[in-house]
């Protein structure tokens, strides 16, 4: 290849994808559209990125630089990714009737204390671990607007509505 031709290839549009991700948190980096191209947008995205880590401004990629570059993807990514999902139900075929108690109860319980400010049927009950007569009565609510049997029960079926719901109605607004 002479020096005229720019390189091509998989490398660089990896190079280009991690450029993308790291213009999310430096807004100096130019957003680019990876395809596979080292031209005028790669060079100056390599360009900036060497400016802002305090690297030797080239625009060439060469070993210090695809190492700074790489590390600094890991770790925007990592900050950009969302959190981990917590599993909360047991995966067996467990149900929690009225007035058991459970340690499951008490995230749950929580769930339905931030639905109370969304949805006015919800009642703002307390976590106690039991399934008391309030948190029934919630899930009862919940297993209507699902078009569930109303039981009052915690089962697989309502989890899964109660999870979806909650993270629709709260865990997508923003803090403040």
């Amino acid at each position: 290849m002479n020096q005229h031709t720019p390189p091509t290839g998989t490398p660089v549009r990896r190079l280009q994808e991690m450029l993308r991700t790291l213009a999310h948190v430096h807004r100096e980096i130019p957003f680019l559209i990876p395809n596979g191209t080292f031209g005028e947008g790669t060079l100056e995205g390599v360009m900036v990125f060497q400016r802002i880590m305090g690297l030797p401004v080239t625009g060439t990629v060469d070993q210090t630089t695809w190492d700074a570059i790489t590390e600094e993807y890991d770790q925007v990514n990592h900050r950009l990714s969302a959190p981990r999902a917590a599993n909360l139900f047991p995966h067996n075929p467990a149900v929690i009737q009225p007035g058991q108690t459970s340690p499951l109860l008490y995230p749950i319980q929580g769930m339905f204390l931030a639905l109370s400010d969304v949805f006015a049927p919800v009642q703002a009950v307390p976590p106690s671990g039991t399934l008391d007569c309030g948190t029934a009565d919630n899930l009862r609510w919940l297993q209507r607007c699902g078009h569930q049997e109303e039981t009052g029960a915690l089962d697989r079926e309502t989890w899964e509505l109660l999870s979806r719901v909650y993270e629709t109605f709260v865990a997508r607004q923003p803090f403040g």
